[in-house]
């Protein structure tokens, strides 16, 4: 189950490969992918590279929204 739907769909929709994602982390892929399924957790570190290199113009706390706070958000 995707933890960070917002981040999973801003990936898709910019057309940005994961792997390049991972690479810029310094993580292989499947340690983004447990990453983004909530199996372990980003790091600040980690957070603001992503910021900073492929979503600049996004809030922290807009792209890293938890599937479970954007539930209770539409509510």
């Amino acid at each position: 189950m995707v933890i960070y739907p917002v981040l999973v769909g801003e990936i898709a929709k910019r057309g940005i490969k994961k792997k390049t994602i991972a690479q810029s982390i310094g993580v292989c892929d499947k340690a983004l992918n447990n990453k983004l399924n909530g199996k372990s957790s980003f790091t600040w570190p980690e957070v603001k590279i992503i910021l900073h290199q492929f979503f600049p113009d996004m809030k922290p706390e807009d792209l890293f929204i938890k599937n479970s706070e954007l539930e209770q958000k539409v509510r």
